[in-house]
């Protein structure tokens, strides 16, 4: 393995250079070339801090241990080109490359951009390695790097169990450290609503499930986030889900739901035809894009079960429609083409992974009786869903990867773990509706291989999901995240493929850190972590 023994995700580029060692102490000096860059400085600073339990000297201007550096034109070198939709939607396809020159006289990283020259020190800071006698050596290399794809993301689902803006945080480290740069927040869901909204206060005062303490995000919560992720180089993508996945809205206020009466009691959507809903669109949608400085908003659009087709159309067409005079660009999942209103400019979110279609009888076979009308329901929902993403494509849609068989996190492990209690723990975290995988049939794909994505499309980029239906408490989370995460930050990040067993060799090597990240609770997977 040499100079990328340690390195998640894989460099493009690594040479070493004959023999030099950087050899620093425990207060080593990190410079940024001007004030306009401390920020940068500090979050470099906060991170070697963490992983390595050093205290960092930051300097503004000057050289140091660690000399980032802006450049008007990115390092040269001969490494493939990013593919796929900028979360930023910005011109500027270079942005994230980065050169690392580690010498014995000290270490530089040169971007054309803040945000290369971040993604240029998470590498250098996964190259330390402690001295038996204290302080640190870095090995003498040369890496020239960037990313495959443009979109690298992870969804997580802060409804069906919520996570503190501390523990939101945690996880923005985790991505920061392995190169993604989108954080999907899913918001609203028939359990909750988690963002509190000017003008509709039952949506998080209790009116959404009759409880009163359940916790939700103030705006300040979620301008926190917001600002913890940019500073990390980190795009949030909020999403309220509609016009499914509405209970707990619709709890809030029934007038949403319309005169028509639900196929069940369990389901609910938002009428088009009801007088208050599209004003309650607009509201939601404004305040958001008010809230949220990037590009993108998530409309959600999946699983409307038991909407009829017309009133799911015009739905989606009108949301849409709103949500791009905030001035945002819109995301939906892949049952957003089927209102034929997506467009080039917009991004679909494929889902529904090869193997994870929905199987009635499985279903009916554990479900009680009275749910079996609610089944039927589903399952003509999913009867429709092999043309999403053919749809999407044939309308010139950007389609965002998130293949349930590779990226979904809540699967269950196949695997036992090196702790007979996890592996006991294993069939009460995670889906029990999906096949258990190990983390390496997880690793086994390529983004421009799925077979999810037909021939001819746009891909976006891809993005992770994890869902937290089983999920209890933060412990549960870090549990089905890793050691799988950093996995799919490779595949997004690492344009050649790389090999399972040397891949498993550097990502063991990082268990250490992400206890001093506070994740301590991830799966010792033996697949992983044995021998």
């Amino acid at each position: 393995m040499g100079m990328t023994e340690k390195i998640v995700p894989l460099p493009q580029r690594v040479t070493p250079s004959g023999g030099e060692v950087l050899r620093l102490g425990s207060a080593p000096r990190v410079a940024v070339p001007s004030e306009s860059l401390r920020e940068l400085g500090e979050v470099v600073v906060d991170l070697l801090r963490r992983l390595h339990r050093v205290e960092p000297v930051l300097v503004v201007g000057g050289e140091g241990d660690l000399t980032l550096g802006l450049t008007q034109e990115p390092p040269d070198a001969d490494i493939a080109g990013v593919q796929g939709i900028d979360p930023l939607d910005e011109d500027h396809p270079s942005r994230e490359v980065y050169g690392l020159d580690v010498r014995e006289d000290g270490a530089a990283v040169t971007a054309s951009s803040a945000e290369g020259l971040f993604r240029g020190a998470t590498t250098f800071a996964q190259l330390l390695r402690p001295e038996a006698g204290g302080g640190f050596t870095v090995p003498g290399v040369r890496i020239v790097d960037g990313p495959a794809m443009a979109w690298r993301g992870l969804s997580l689902d802060v409804v069906r169990c919520f996570f503190t803006v501390e523990q939101v945080k945690k996880v923005i480290d985790l991505l920061a450290l392995y190169k993604f740069n989108v954080l999907h927040l899913h918001l609203s869901d028939s359990q909750a609503w988690r963002l509190e909204i000017a003008g509709w206060p039952r949506l998080t005062g209790g009116g959404s499930t009759g409880a009163d303490d359940l916790p939700s995000y103030t705006r300040d919560d979620y301008r926190e986030i917001v600002g913890y992720a940019a500073a990390r180089f980190i795009t949030v993508v909020p999403e309220l889900d509609m016009p499914g996945h509405v209970l707990a809205a619709v709890r809030a206020y029934p007038e949403l739901r319309g005169d028509g009466e639900p196929p069940h009691k369990w389901l609910a959507y938002l009428d088009p035809r009801a007088e208050v809903t599209f004003r309650f669109v607009r509201d939601v949608l404004g305040e958001l894009a008010a809230l949220t400085p990037g590009p993108y908003l998530h409309v959600g659009g999946d699983e409307a079960f038991g909407m009829p087709e017309e009133l799911y159309g015009e739905f989606v067409a009108r949301a849409l429609e709103i949500a791009r005079a905030t001035g945002k660009k819109v995301v939906g999942w892949q049952e957003t083409a089927r209102s034929g209103a997506l467009t080039p400019a917009d991004v679909a979110q494929a889902w529904i992974g090869a193997g994870d279609e929905f199987d009635l009888d499985a279903a009916r076979a554990k479900t009680p009786a009275e749910y079996h009308p609610l089944l039927d329901i589903v399952a003509e929902t999913f009867a429709r869903s092999a043309g999403d993403v053919p749809a999407a494509v044939a309308a010139g849609v950007p389609v965002l990867a998130s293949a349930s068989s590779v990226m979904y996190l809540d699967r269950r492990y196949a695997e036992g773990s090196l702790r007979a209690g996890q592996t006991a723990r294993r069939t009460e975290v995670g889906h029990d509706s999906y096949t258990p995988r190990t983390c390496r049939e997880l690793f086994d794909w390529a983004p421009g291989t799925l077979t999810e994505i037909p021939d001819g499309a746009r891909l976006a980029g891809v993005e992770a999901a994890i869902w937290c239906e089983t999920v209890e408490d933060f412990d549960d989370l870090v549990f089905l995240l890793l050691p799988r995460l950093p996995g799919i930050a490779e595949k997004a990040w690492t344009p050649s493929r790389t090999d399972w067993d040397a891949y498993r060799g550097r990502v063991a090597a990082h268990a250490h850190w992400w206890d001093r990240l506070g994740l301590d609770g991830y799966y010792r997977s033996a697949e992983v972590f044995g021998p």
